[in-house]
């Protein structure tokens, strides 16, 4: 039981594998470069959020969809878009959503006495959440930018630990500039909230090596996100 549990949680994808091990230098650069344009536009986004109040999150995070979409034309699957081992990968990600949801949403908020939000705003956020933020995320982070590390990295731990820092970080521009504080400012809200962050990384980084697409890594990050779209 115990080596069919190791084996389970040790399996991969041997065409995710493989394609981590094709990219090149070349690759390693574009990754990068469209990380730090992220990073760039999120603080920017921030920074207008905060002096105006509009909140351009629905139009940058589709233009990154579309932007790595561009980029992985000829093979999309080397952005995570595959059909390999869909339907388990979709499956043990809804079994793990819904547990987490239950765990840290509907439980919690129900005993604190809060009301679920009227139907047709939770399918407003169910999109939001799982389109906007779960595949525009793990798209671009896990789909394409983190396994393009290799190439540099070498060692898949090594990818997936500086691909974690790279991952949590990605969140720091736009809420440092959107409480319009400074870099240090920010830094004890950012780590108070980096350990999740990072764990959660990890997981959607094993169901993508695991299952050989996002899809599933997509719902599971979706249902974490979602625990902020239930309740009023």
């Amino acid at each position: 039981m115990k080596s069919a549990l190791i084996d389970f949680f040790k399996k991969e994808d041997k065409t995710y594998i493989d394609q981590l091990k094709s990219y090149t230098i070349i690759d390693t650069i574009i990754a990068v470069a469209l990380y730090v344009l992220i990073m760039i536009v999120y603080y920017y986004m921030g920074l207008i959020n905060a002096r105006t109040g509009e909140y351009y999150g629905e139009i940058v995070n589709i233009s990154i969809i579309v932007i790595t979409i561009i980029l992985c034309l000829k093979d999309i699957s080397r952005a995570g878009i595959s059909s390999r081992n869909l339907i388990k990968s979709i499956c043990i990600s809804l079994v793990i959503g819904i547990i987490w949801l239950v765990s840290f949403s509907i439980i919690p908020n129900l005993k604190a006495g809060y009301s679920f939000l009227p139907l047709n705003i939770i399918l407003d956020n169910a999109v939001y959440y799982f389109v906007i933020i779960a595949f525009s995320e793990e798209i671009s982070f896990r789909g394409f930018i983190q396994p393009r590390l290799y190439p540099v990295l070498k060692k898949e731990w090594l990818v997936y630990l500086i691909g974690g820092l790279m991952f949590v970080s990605l969140h720091y521009p736009f809420q440092m500039a959107v409480r319009g504080m400074s870099f240090m400012e920010y830094l004890p809200f950012f780590l108070a909230g980096a350990p999740m962050q990072l764990v959660l990384h990890y997981v959607f980084t094993w169901l993508y090596r695991r299952y050989g697409n996002i899809f599933g890594a997509t719902i599971l990050h979706g249902c974490v996100d979602m625990t902020m779209g239930l309740f009023g």
